[in-house]
């Protein structure tokens, strides 16, 4: 995700994938009643920065993973200690993984309650302050 320059959290958006937040119609779908749709979708997570796609690691990080493409104006953040299943993750959201695979290589945040598009954003943005950059090997 964006850094903030100031604080040095996650830049909170959905304008894009590299911010805190989700898109809709793209990470998550609004049903007819115009509330997110409580469907297993979100905004997307890995269990470690190594589980990203080589395309959103930065490459900077090239000595550590020498296929690494992505911007340096990224970071690779985690939220949470623990084993990457499924749980809550903040007030009205939960960690949902994708469990089709051994070992779990993608999960999302989704809402765990009906909810409207804001107030998704709203609790995501209120997860900010528990994120923090881990770019080290495990």
């Amino acid at each position: 995700m964006k850094k903030d320059p100031v604080d040095g959290l996650p830049v909170v958006g959905f304008a894009g994938s590299s911010q805190l937040g989700a898109r809709p119609g793209t990470d998550f779908s609004i049903g007819e009643d115009g509330n997110v749709r409580l469907d297993g979708t979100g905004m997307s997570v890995v269990p470690h920065w190594l589980d990203l796609h080589f395309t959103r690691i930065p490459k900077r990080l090239k000595p550590i993973f020498p296929g690494a493409t992505g911007r340096n104006t990224t970071s690779c953040y985690t939220m949470g200690e623990g084993p990457f299943q499924r749980a809550s993750s903040g007030v009205g959201l939960e960690l949902i993984p994708d469990e089709d695979k051994t070992p779990v290589e993608h999960g999302v945040i989704a809402p765990s309650e009906v909810m409207s598009s804001d107030q998704y954003q709203k609790a995501l943005q209120n997860t900010r302050p528990l994120w923090r950059i881990d770019e080290t090997l495990p």
